[in-house]
């Protein structure tokens, strides 16, 4: 089983608590919220659960909230965790300046943007389920392998575009970009042998170079056999071409999935970051 996915919400205003709980807890049934307000109960609180994101205001009723951000990233559990700063003072990153670890702030939000703009910087953070559709580009000349591989993605109601030519797959890019302005699909898998033209590595490096989509824009998910036993996996080649990960046939769905999850969360999180 999992570990329960976990944020904080610390803010000192009654009614803003009440309705960022309400609204992510709606959207994101599955997330454990806990909303403090002061740094005291945070404190409490970071030491007992490890968190995959915190929020805070500046101003807090017993300690300044960059202060708390200073004692947060002390505490074993939550020294990694991403944490948000939401405030309305316009020079927030300068007020934060005298801080003495200046990457303590993960982002910091402009509370002027209003409620439901945060619930969506934190869900695509997250990488959870909102309005943002899951789209897979899929790049495999192989029947039995597309078979196998659409199934999974069909079952879990995964969006794809399936391509057994590799430039008809940069075509589709380069259309999508056109229209988008930037990448609409989050994750490319593609088989390793393609053609005896192109290979996997070829289209991936394709996709970085001409295309100039990197590692966080569209995240690739590299498809390969596993090696005989007097044969081994050639790292240098998979992450030199520009893969983010890789996995190897025949497919595992539960594998599959959550590889798949975690190069959604990738870009998510640089949207999120970025936006």
């Amino acid at each position: 089983m999992s570990a329960k996915r976990r944020i904080l919400l610390i803010d000192s205003s009654d009614s803003a608590r009440t309705i960022l709980f309400n609204e992510i807890s709606s959207r994101a049934p599955d997330l454990d919220i806990i909303a403090c307000a002061s740094g005291k109960e945070a404190m409490t609180a970071v030491k007992r659960y490890e968190f995959e994101i915190i929020t805070t205001g500046i101003s807090l009723p017993d300690i300044d909230g960059y202060q708390l951000i200073e004692q947060i990233r002390e505490t074993p559990k939550n020294k990694e965790t991403a944490i948000f700063v939401v405030s309305g003072d316009i020079d927030t990153r300068v007020v934060g300046g005298d801080m003495e670890d200046t990457d303590a702030v993960t982002a910091y939000f402009d509370k002027s943007e209003g409620h439901k703009s945060l619930i969506n910087f934190i869900l695509n953070f997250l990488g959870t389920h909102n309005e943002l559709p899951v789209k897979v580009l899929y790049v495999d000349r192989s029947a039995t392998s597309t078979a196998i591989t659409t199934g999974i993605l069909e079952r879990n109601d995964i969006e794809y575009f399936h391509f057994r030519d590799s430039g008809e797959a940069l075509e589709f890019l380069k259309q999508d970009l056109a229209e988008h302005a930037n990448c609409s699909i989050d994750v490319m898998i593609t088989d390793l042998m393609l053609t005896s033209d192109v290979n996997g590595y070829e289209l991936i490096q394709t996709i970085r170079n001409e295309l100039n989509l990197d590692y966080l824009t569209l995240p690739v998910l590299l498809m390969t056999i596993e090696p005989g036993e007097d044969e081994r996996t050639d790292f240098t080649a998979i992450f030199g071409a520009g893969t983010n990960d890789f996995i190897t046939k025949p497919i595992d769905e539960g594998d599959l999935l959550t590889r798949l999850q975690t190069l959604v969360n990738i870009k998510r999180q640089s949207e999120a970051l970025n936006s």
